[in-house]
């Protein structure tokens, strides 16, 4: 998922066919049935929830800082160059003096919906963000690995992706140990997965050693587990996007600061209001549980370059919601499993390939264009450009079949499908709050659940 500069949206309008319709062409990545997800789950799983954290808005903490001598130039030194992604939002003269200025007065009706980015604005973010950080160097692939997980418990350390920024502001995440679940095992399930991912078929060139049996692909070694007695969960979800990662910690009470990157959809609906809306982080969250494994992992596209399998061992801001669109078990799990990883090998090829810098994150999509590719679901906004999916391949057609969110004029729809809280009236912002409630009636739905009702108010003019 970059700071308050990065996300969505990109070229070229998608072809008549769906992506469930080019995966059950028969080709060398989509094998046959499209896959038929299990029924929705409304809200997050309780392995994954954690107490709730007191939350600050960006205003409230440069009120609370305005008495410490050089806080509000840390802040600001903060926002703007954590991993130079917060920044891109700042990077012109005249964003950051407004954005300093507001932070020294405190000034909620800048602060609490800063920044507002176009998708050209976006793109330019992304472009600044990704350049500056250059292209990655080639991955060192291991050609072989003994699976051996581990038996007891192992949770993640504590605070191991929190920085001090001083003045009590604190950028990264809490880490979190999720219930059932080996820390451990995640981070050897995460290595295999990445491994096998990068074998074609064709030639394999890496080996997973379990038990004394060789596996090359994902499929068959996860057919195995389930075999075994393991079950496999994945839950598609939505979040809004974290870009700015900021926490507060005084009188040894740690606060979430509430930093959404809010994006203008281009729709206006008839009462006038402009549809503006956080920026959506999409993943799917894989969660194993058997005699042997028990672990909890994630796969997306992210702001470092990375396109793979990741340990599940941090927080999530409760501002930032974790709906779950839909889920798939068993065999279905394992099949969708082996389509991430082909989307890795797909995506990383392609960088390669372009020469793209931070493993093409942007042009070849961010988190919403990969969880598309792999779900047929189409997330606002998505990044990619059409130029990258010129070509005959597989990767090429299902892309082709998915929106190009910087040319093509967004649906209503999705944004509403792209919310990660199930109700409005949860959403703690309160003008994305309004926002929704207007999409949805624009859309004759009820904003507490997908009930229609009679359409009119709000609907989009243009």
């Amino acid at each position: 998922m970059i700071v308050l500069g990065l996300m969505l949206a990109l070229s070229r309008l998608a072809s008549a066919q769906t992506a469930e319709q080019v995966w059950s062409g028969g080709t060398a990545a989509f094998d046959g049935a499209a896959l038929r997800p299990a029924a929705p789950i409304p809200t997050a799983r309780p392995d994954r929830a954690a107490a709730p954290a007191p939350q600050l808005t960006l205003s409230q903490l440069a009120r609370d800082l305005q008495q410490d001598p050089g806080a509000v130039d840390d802040l600001m030194n903060g926002l703007a160059q954590a991993e130079g992604q917060l920044g891109q939002t700042a990077a012109a003269s005249a964003q950051r003096a407004k954005l300093e200025n507001a932070l020294r007065r405190a000034d909620p009706a800048v602060l609490d919906r800063f920044p507002i980015l176009t998708i050209a604005e976006t793109s330019a973010a992304v472009a600044l963000y990704a350049g500056r950080q250059g292209v990655l160097p080639d991955p060192v692939l291991a050609t072989q690995i003994v699976f051996s997980p581990a038996h007891a418990p192992e949770a993640p350390p504590k605070d191991a992706d929190v920085t001090a920024l001083g003045h009590g502001l604190l950028h990264g995440d809490d880490s979190l140990a999720v219930a059932g679940a080996n820390w451990s095992d995640a981070k050897d399930v995460c290595a295999a997965l990445d491994m096998l991912s990068m074998n074609d078929g064709t030639a394999p060139a890496r080996v997973l050693i379990d038990g004394g049996r060789r596996y090359t692909d994902v499929r068959g070694w996860l057919g195995e587990l389930t075999a075994e007695g393991h079950s496999i969960q994945i839950s598609d979800r939505r979040f809004y996007a974290n870009f700015g990662h900021l926490r507060y910690e005084k009188d040894g009470v740690r606060y979430d600061v509430t930093t959404p990157t809010r994006i203008d959809t281009g729709i206006t609906l008839r009462d006038g209001r402009r549809v503006i809306v956080p920026v959506t982080h999409s993943e799917i969250d894989v969660a194993i549980r058997g005699p042997r494994v028990n672990a909890e992992l994630s796969f997306y596209f992210g702001v470092d370059g990375g396109v793979g399998f990741r340990p599940f061992d941090t927080r999530d801001m409760d501002w930032v919601g974790g709906r779950t669109t839909r889920t798939w078990t068993g065999t279905d799990a394992a099949r969708l499993l082996d389509r991430a990883g082909w989307i890795r090998r797909e995506l990383m090829a392609k960088a390669k390939r372009f020469d793209l810098p931070m493993g093409g994150y942007g042009p070849l999509g961010d988190c919403n264009d990969a969880d598309a590719i792999l779900t047929g679901a189409a997330p606002f906004g998505m990044l990619r450009e059409a130029k990258y999916f010129a070509g005959d391949s597989p990767i090429d057609a299902v892309s082709n079949s998915l929106p190009y969110d910087l040319t093509q004029k967004v649906a209503l729809t999705r944004i509403w499908d792209s919310r990660p809280f199930e109700n409005v009236a949860d959403i703690p912002m309160p003008d994305v709050r309004a926002t929704m409630d207007d999409v949805a009636a624009a859309l004759g739905l009820k904003s507490d659940a997908s009930i229609p009702t009679e359409p009119g108010r709000g609907a989009p003019t243009n």
